[in-house]
């Protein structure tokens, strides 16, 4: 059985992948004019992964100069950039503006449905603590 927190944690991440993407897509939008851009998205497998070992943080800890060192690589992988050769423009963008704006309607009906799971959630442990006494 999942918990209140887990479940309010789990939504907190649904409502972060979906800003995080918003971003990408309104970037994609606001770059529909500049020569060569590519169109970039949101993976959500490689962002969900990223969330999940940010929890962990786990430490590599060495006893000696000459061990291994801890990568810093500070490169999101959960941002990819879509393969859209076939609908490439002269310019090389590859941004098609009607495309991203559905694409930003979905993620918008997303974030307000994952909010709207996140506010009953709420307040049925209000409800559960107001009528607990």
């Amino acid at each position: 059985m999942i918990n209140m927190f887990d479940k309010i944690d789990l939504y907190k991440k649904a409502l972060d992948w979906a800003w995080k993407r918003n971003e990408i897509i309104s970037n994609n939008i606001a770059n529909a004019d500049t020569p060569g851009y590519k169109v970039k998205d949101l993976n959500f497998e490689a962002f969900l992964q990223k969330s999940l070992n940010q929890e962990e943080n786990l430490e590599l800890v060495t006893t000696d100069e000459r061990h291994i060192k801890e990568s810093s690589s500070s490169q999101d992988n959960s941002i990819e950039v879509l393969d859209s050769s076939l609908q490439m423009r002269l310019d090389q963008n590859t941004v098609d503006i009607e495309q991203e704006m559905g694409k930003l309607l979905q993620n918008s009906l997303y974030f307000d449905g994952v909010s709207l799971q996140l506010s009953r959630e709420i307040n049925k442990w209000k409800t559960v603590i107001k009528e607990g006494r």
